[in-house]
């Protein structure tokens, strides 16, 4: 008695290059949502030299400040007085809220001064100021 090989049908190809496309599909679209996820600089900023080698925790609402004077909240550029209300808008909802400014080094301190007396105007009682680290 002889057995006879049953042949099966020999495809294109096609079926085992499917999984593959939709790896890769979803993995363009893991990126493209990642992408967007991270807070958009509105300025060019370059914030002053820190003396301290800690690392700066990024949790909380950050407060763009650039060299001319110009105000973003999360990438939403603002004015002095819209700041203060944005802010309290959002310590309102959630008090335990920390602030991040990240101010330009070569910016006016006066403008530093009043960006942060506008912060505490808007209830905000932990501010951490930005640095980069020292090399």
């Amino acid at each position: 008695m002889q057995f006879s090989r049953r042949q099966r049908p020999r495809g294109n190809g096609d079926e085992s290059i499917l999984p593959l496309t939709n790896v890769v599909f979803l993995l363009l679209i893991f990126f493209m949502l990642a992408g967007r996820l991270a807070s958009p600089e509105a300025f060019d900023i370059q914030p002053p030299v820190s003396t301290s080698e800690a690392q700066a925790r990024r949790d909380g609402l950050e407060i763009q400040l650039s060299a001319d004077g110009d105000i973003a909240i999360d990438g939403q550029a603002v004015d002095l007085d819209a700041l203060e209300e944005r802010v309290g808008e959002q310590i309102e909802a959630n008090p335990a809220l920390a602030l991040r400014l990240k101010a330009d080094g070569a910016g006016d301190a006066t403008r530093v001064v009043a960006v942060m007396q506008a912060l505490r105007d808007a209830g905000g009682e932990k501010l951490r100021l930005i640095t980069i680290a020292p090399e």
